[in-house]
């Protein structure tokens, strides 16, 4: 079964009576109806305008005559342009606009149009090009829908997201000219103008803010400066004590060389008086030898005095004896004289024996003299050598004490160089420990003049922030650090730190000391220099 389907021609076709009649399958019918009818639908649904290729207006459904308020006599045949505003009617962008429709391209977008009202009215549509058989295009569709209510909701809230924006963007030039101020250091400054009421608290805070960082380095900068005082302070007592150290050090050093010489001094004394003790000990035996010798030698005098007596008593009986034979002799000779010459013979051996006795008298006599004076020498020697043996008891005696002494001296020397030898050490001890002490001041005194370089470095970044009136700081300083202003050195840290004496340079000056001597003057008040 065959279906005809008789085609209106288009309006200049119609003038000229042109009918297209042809026969359509059924198949090809009902895809004609479903297509009629979702184009009814979409009628029914959607604002729908058709256009002449120059753009006026065709026919236009309820839909789009009712969206711009519109009767289909008052659209037909106006063109497009009467629902655009002037300017736009007259721009390039409009003309382009029919141009790409003509050549056949379809335009979707959101468009802005004008209502019989003159209210402005939002579409989303798209403009289709109609294209015969041909391949032309003889018409234009234009299916729309209203986005009006949406539109203007967007433009509220794009308003309103605009209208945020500025008040946003007043208060972040606010906030902004606060963190530049902030930036520049001047904490005085406070935001003055009020914020909208959802930022207002915003502005409070960035004040608050601003006030406890204004107190929070007036704070910081009154302590700065107290520490720098308190370092100005600790780098000069640190300089001096450092100073006074490194002389300590020094004439430690020189009471320990001094000392050491002491003790070997002692040392050799010590061994001096060992020898010297040894030496009186010897003396002391020969002494006493000599003692013995000497009582050996009064002896031997009294025994030769004995032996004079015995002898000055033979020469007695000698002497005795010749006086008797002289006797004898002077007898004979008498005898002899009597007899004549026969006693002539006799008298010559008397006279011989009588002279013989005389000699014999005299030389008795000078032995006896000779004994004599033998014998008080004898005498006179014994009581020399006794007066000699007790001179030497006496001497010994005196050795005796003497060795006493010495060995007394010698273990007095010995401890002496005992007792020196460990306060040597102890004096080493005290200035290897004096040495370290000055080396750890050097140290301590290097941080403290470092601390206070930091204290100046401070004090130097908080002059960057303007915290309000300087009388008034510098009153909340006084309160804080009286110390600060009344003792505090007007002397650049870096100067103070070149005013303080290397530890070996101070110990060259120090002349070497023999003595122990204490030294005390106005800038040493209370220390002992040895």
């Amino acid at each position: 079964m065959f279906l005809k389907w008789t085609r209106q021609a288009e309006p200049e076709q119609a003038k000229q009576g042109h009918v297209e009649t042809a026969v359509v399958d059924p198949a090809e019918a009902e895809r004609i109806k479903d297509l009629e009818a979702k184009v009814a639908a979409m009628n029914r649904s959607q604002a729908v305008i058709e256009f002449n290729l120059d753009g006026t207006v065709l026919q236009a459904n309820e839909n789009f005559l009712s969206v711009l308020g519109y009767t289909a006599e008052e659209v037909a045949g106006r063109h497009h342009r009467m629902f655009v505003n002037r300017d736009y009617a007259m721009s390039d962008d409009y003309r382009n606009f029919w141009d790409r429709l003509n050549r056949g391209e379809f335009v979707a977008e959101k468009f802005s149009r004008i209502a019989k009202s003159g209210k402005n009215v939002w579409i989303q549509a798209s403009y289709n090009p109609m294209i015969d058989a041909n391949g032309k295009v003889y018409k234009f569709v234009k299916f729309a829908t209203d986005i009006t209510a949406a539109e203007e909701e967007r433009a509220r809230n794009e308003q309103d997201r605009e209208e945020l924006a500025a008040r946003q963007d007043e208060v972040v030039k606010a906030l902004g000219n606060g963190l530049r101020q902030l930036t520049e250091g001047k904490l005085t400054f406070r935001i003055n103008e009020h914020f909208p009421q959802e930022y207002e608290q915003l502005r409070s805070d960035f004040n608050v803010a601003m006030g406890k960082l204004q107190d929070a380095l007036k704070g910081i900068s009154i302590n700065a400066n107290a520490v720098r005082s308190g370092a100005a302070e600790l780098a000069g007592g640190s300089d001096d004590l450092s100073r006074r150290t490194e002389q300590q050090a020094a004439s430690l050093e020189e009471t320990a060389a001094a000392l050491n010489e002491i003790t070997t001094t002692v040392t050799r004394t010590a061994e001096g008086s060992k020898q010297a003790s040894a030496t009186v000990s010897t003396a002391r035996s020969e002494a006493e030898h000599s003692g013995e010798i000497v009582r050996q030698a009064v002896t031997a005098m009294q025994q030769i005095e004995t032996s004079s007596r015995k002898v000055s008593q033979i020469i007695s009986v000698i002497d005795e004896i010749a006086f008797q034979t002289n006797l004898l002799a002077l007898n004979a000779g008498v005898e002899a004289a009597r007899a004549g010459d026969a006693g002539r013979g006799f008298a010559v051996v008397a006279s011989e024996v009588r002279a013989l006795a005389q000699r014999s008298a005299e030389a008795a006599k000078e032995i006896k003299g000779l004994i004599s004076t033998s014998s008080h020498q004898v005498e006179t020697g014994a009581k020399l050598v006794s007066e000699t043996g007790d001179a030497l008891n006496r001497i010994v005696l005196r050795v005796n004490e003497i060795s006493d002494l010495v060995r007394h001296i010698a273990t007095g020397a010995e401890e002496q160089a005992t007792s020196l030898s460990e306060i040597n050490k102890a004096i080493a001890q005290m200035d290897e420990g004096t040495q370290q002490n000055a080396a750890m001041v050097e140290e301590s005194t290097a941080a403290v003049h470092a601390l206070a370089t930091e204290a100046d470095t401070m004090a130097s970044l908080m002059a960057n922030f303007d915290i309000g009136e300087r009388d008034t700081l510098r009153r909340d300083l006084e309160r804080a650090a009286p110390h600060a202003f009344r003792n505090a050195p007007n002397v650049a840290p870096g100067r103070a730190a070149a005013s303080r004496p290397h530890p070996r340079a101070a110990r060259s000056t120090v002349k070497p000391a023999v003595s122990a001597r204490k030294v005390v003057n106005g800038a040493d008040d209370g220390w002992t220099e040895f």
